[in-house]
Protein backbone atom coordinates (compact mmCIF):
# COMPACT_ATOMS: atom_id res chain seq x y z
CA UNK A 1 0.00 0.00 0.00
CA UNK A 2 2.91 2.20 0.75
CA UNK A 3 4.39 1.98 -3.03
CA UNK A 4 0.93 2.82 -4.08
CA UNK A 5 0.80 5.95 -2.34
CA UNK A 6 4.48 6.79 -3.44
CA UNK A 7 3.42 6.05 -6.97
CA UNK A 8 0.40 8.62 -6.75
CA UNK A 9 2.42 11.01 -5.12
CA UNK A 10 4.78 11.08 -8.04
CA UNK A 11 1.86 11.35 -10.86
CA UNK A 12 0.52 14.14 -9.18
CA UNK A 13 4.09 15.76 -8.85
CA UNK A 14 3.96 15.07 -12.75
CA UNK A 15 0.86 16.83 -13.47
CA UNK A 16 1.89 19.98 -11.48
CA UNK A 17 4.27 20.10 -13.53
CA UNK A 18 3.23 19.71 -16.42
CA UNK A 19 0.75 22.27 -15.65
CA UNK A 20 2.17 24.63 -15.22
CA UNK A 21 4.61 24.49 -17.69
CA UNK A 22 3.39 26.77 -20.46
CA UNK A 23 1.37 29.54 -18.59
CA UNK A 24 1.61 33.00 -19.96
CA UNK A 25 1.18 36.59 -18.61
CA UNK A 26 -2.73 36.16 -19.30
CA UNK A 27 -2.51 33.10 -17.01
CA UNK A 28 -4.42 31.04 -20.35
CA UNK A 29 -3.21 27.75 -18.92
CA UNK A 30 -2.40 24.69 -21.46
CA UNK A 31 -1.27 21.21 -20.07
CA UNK A 32 2.08 20.19 -22.02
CA UNK A 33 1.70 18.05 -24.68
CA UNK A 34 -2.45 18.40 -25.56
CA UNK A 35 -4.75 20.44 -27.04
CA UNK A 36 -6.28 21.34 -23.93
CA UNK A 37 -6.48 25.39 -22.87
CA UNK A 38 -8.06 27.11 -20.22
CA UNK A 39 -8.29 30.39 -18.92
CA UNK A 40 -7.99 30.58 -14.90
CA UNK A 41 -7.06 33.49 -12.04
CA UNK A 42 -3.97 33.31 -10.44
CA UNK A 43 -5.58 32.79 -6.97
CA UNK A 44 -7.33 29.69 -8.33
CA UNK A 45 -4.03 28.21 -9.78
CA UNK A 46 -1.99 29.30 -7.04
CA UNK A 47 -4.99 27.29 -4.39
CA UNK A 48 -4.90 23.65 -6.86
CA UNK A 49 -1.13 23.78 -6.95
CA UNK A 50 -1.19 24.36 -3.24
CA UNK A 51 -3.70 21.40 -2.79
CA UNK A 52 -2.07 19.50 -4.66
CA UNK A 53 1.34 19.69 -2.91
CA UNK A 54 -0.62 19.25 0.46
CA UNK A 55 -2.24 15.71 -0.88
CA UNK A 56 1.26 14.98 -2.40
CA UNK A 57 2.94 15.58 0.96
CA UNK A 58 -0.28 13.26 2.89
CA UNK A 59 0.51 10.56 0.16
CA UNK A 60 3.96 10.46 1.21
CA UNK A 61 3.19 10.41 4.54
CA UNK A 62 0.79 7.97 4.53
CA UNK A 63 3.16 5.51 2.52
CA UNK A 64 5.94 6.07 5.81
CA UNK A 65 2.35 4.82 8.18
CA UNK A 66 1.74 1.86 6.08
CA UNK A 67 5.43 0.61 6.40
CA UNK A 68 5.26 1.31 9.80
CA UNK A 69 2.19 -0.27 10.28
CA UNK A 70 3.69 -3.76 8.31
CA UNK A 71 6.50 -3.51 10.52
CA UNK A 72 4.63 -3.58 13.94
CA UNK A 73 2.44 -6.28 12.60
CA UNK A 74 5.19 -8.53 11.85
CA UNK A 75 6.96 -7.67 15.15
CA UNK A 76 4.13 -8.63 17.28
CA UNK A 77 3.63 -11.80 15.46
CA UNK A 78 6.87 -12.42 16.21
CA UNK A 79 6.39 -11.58 19.81
CA UNK A 80 3.63 -13.95 19.53
CA UNK A 81 5.51 -17.11 18.57
CA UNK A 82 8.11 -16.40 20.96
CA UNK A 83 5.90 -16.01 23.81
CA UNK A 84 4.17 -19.03 23.10
CA UNK A 85 7.00 -20.98 22.72
CA UNK A 86 8.00 -19.77 26.43
CA UNK A 87 4.25 -20.26 27.60
CA UNK A 88 4.73 -23.91 26.23
CA UNK A 89 8.06 -24.48 27.46
CA UNK A 90 6.63 -23.59 31.40
CA UNK A 91 3.71 -26.21 30.73
CA UNK A 92 6.02 -28.61 29.69
CA UNK A 93 8.49 -28.18 32.97
CA UNK A 94 5.99 -28.28 35.24
CA UNK A 95 4.31 -31.62 33.86
CA UNK A 96 7.94 -32.88 34.37
CA UNK A 97 7.92 -31.58 38.30
CA UNK A 98 4.28 -33.48 38.43
CA UNK A 99 5.62 -36.83 37.00
CA UNK A 100 9.03 -36.33 39.48
CA UNK A 101 7.02 -35.63 41.84
CA UNK A 102 4.63 -39.09 41.39
CA UNK A 103 7.83 -41.02 40.80
CA UNK A 104 9.28 -40.14 44.49
CA UNK A 105 5.44 -40.74 45.45
CA UNK A 106 5.89 -43.81 44.03
CA UNK A 107 9.29 -44.66 45.07
CA UNK A 108 8.44 -44.08 48.97
CA UNK A 109 5.68 -45.75 49.08
CA UNK A 110 7.23 -48.89 47.40
CA UNK A 111 10.78 -48.21 49.78
CA UNK A 112 8.13 -47.83 52.91
CA UNK A 113 6.47 -51.66 52.35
Amino acid sequence: MGTICVIIAVLVTIFTLMFGQYNDMDLNLALMYTDIKFQMTFLVSTLIVFALGIFTGVMLMLSSFFDAANRYNKLKKQYDKTSLGTDEADEKIKLLENKIKTLEAALNKAMGK
